[in-house]
């Protein structure tokens, strides 16, 4: 494993790019590991322009069989992202954060039901964190309140994943929770540049989980930033180690490489 303490901050125009650049980066460093590693990604005003559709194609179609052949196309990336951010559920609710949550809270027996959520999903834990005394800790809406009610300090505006109460075990392998904390950090007075959702992860992998995670903080970002009334602007991810696979090998990498190279030179991006 080769650690570089050198490198610059990966930064895309839209989820897509991010991604593309990040798995190409990685690919191209010894071991296909960045540690640490900074992931910028600029959110046009534009919703139809957060993902390029011929860079999404190749996820969904190229690189999602080599992982799990026998998952439907699209099921992955979605999957991963509603963890962060259940998107379907917040259409059921139309707009009504208050009615979103308790959506959310009758369907996390079922969730947890399935193998890979037994220890709960990052929504879960930012809108029904366990506090000490048994309480359960609504993170995103103490965060939108506050900002509701005029107290700007960015301290308050952050929300923890990580719960060293079960967390920390001795299981050689767990898996959840990678990322750590979530901070939501308003630019400008008041927030009048945007808001800029920076996420923490102690290792990420980029062919497994990356693009799902940048959607779903996406998708986080854009609901905080309406109920706060600010402007989305932008995602940042910050990894210790960042990797591109966990599964499949650089090898089988490559054309992936080619053909992602030929959408962002045809892009000039």
């Amino acid at each position: 494993m080769i650690y570089n303490q050198n490198v610059p901050t990966i930064v895309g125009s839209n989820i897509s790019t991010a991604w593309a650049k990040a798995f190409i980066k990685c690919y191209e460093t010894s071991g296909g590991i960045l540690s640490p590693a900074i992931v910028r990604i600029s959110i046009p005003s534009d919703e139809e322009s957060v993902e390029s559709p011929e860079i999404r194609k190749i996820v969904d179609s190229k690189l999602q069989p080599l992982l799990n052949k026998n998952a439907p196309l699209q099921t992955v990336v979605e999957t991963v992202a509603g963890t962060i951010f259940p998107e379907s559920v917040w259409t059921l609710a139309k707009g009504d954060r208050h009615a979103f949550y308790k959506m959310y809270e009758r369907m996390i027996p079922l969730i947890k039901h399935k193998s890979t959520n037994r220890r709960g999903t990052y929504f879960e834990r930012l809108m029904s964190f366990s506090g000490f005394n048994g309480d359960k800790v609504n993170q995103l809406e103490h965060i939108i309140t506050t900002w509701q009610n005029k107290n700007h300090r960015h301290s308050a505006l952050q929300a923890g994943v990580f719960d060293p109460r079960t967390d920390h075990s001795n299981q050689p392998l767990q898996g959840f929770p990678c990322m750590q904390q979530v901070v939501f950090y308003p630019n400008g007075a008041n927030g009048k540049d945007g808001l800029s959702v920076v996420a923490f992860y102690a290792n990420q992998t980029l062919a497994e989980k990356a693009y799902g995670n940048y959607l779903g903080l996406y998708r986080l970002g854009r609901f905080m930033a309406k109920e706060m009334g600010i402007q989305m602007k932008e995602v940042v991810c910050i990894a210790s180690a960042l990797k591109i696979s966990d599964s499949i090998s650089k090898t089988l990498c490559k054309p992936l490489i080619n053909e992602l190279e030929a959408v962002l030179n045809d892009a000039d991006i």
